[in-house]
């Protein structure tokens, strides 16, 4: 079982992702190290926000499973997409992380809201606004 991921974060003092220290602590070190590798991957996009996913990888410096492991979590907090293109999968940055905001639903538990900033404004219509 790995333990760098606990040993990084009290170094760095900050976990990844935005993610709170209480929610970070709860995480396994398999799925701390996923958050580690998605921020890499984020710092990836400083100057394009699409970028071909072989082109990702290899820059990154992470191994393939690492790597795989980030884009996951980028994916599953709606943070990139992937399209297929004639080059390859291309990874386009969508969405940036902001907060993590905690929630306790009627039933008690604690739950966790990404609020997230997208890099493209959604089209909206007036209309629909409060």
């Amino acid at each position: 079982m790995q333990t760098e991921p606990r040993e990084v974060s009290a170094v760095v003092g900050t976990p990844p992702l935005t993610l709170p220290r209480e929610l970070w602590v709860k995480m396994s070190s398999e799925h701390q190290a996923a958050c580690q590798s998605a921020a890499s991957l984020l710092d990836m996009f400083t100057a394009e926000n699409s970028v071909l996913l072989r082109d990702l990888f290899t820059r990154s410096k992470l191994g393939a499973d690492q790597a795989l492991a980030g884009l996951r979590v980028l994916q599953g907090m709606d943070l990139v997409s992937v399209e297929a293109t004639d080059d390859g999968p291309i990874v386009k940055l969508v969405a940036v992380p902001e907060e993590h905001v905690r929630l306790v639903g009627p039933d008690g538990q604690v739950r966790w809201l990404l609020v997230s900033r997208p890099l493209e404004p959604p089209d909206v219509d007036p209309k629909s606004l409060n």
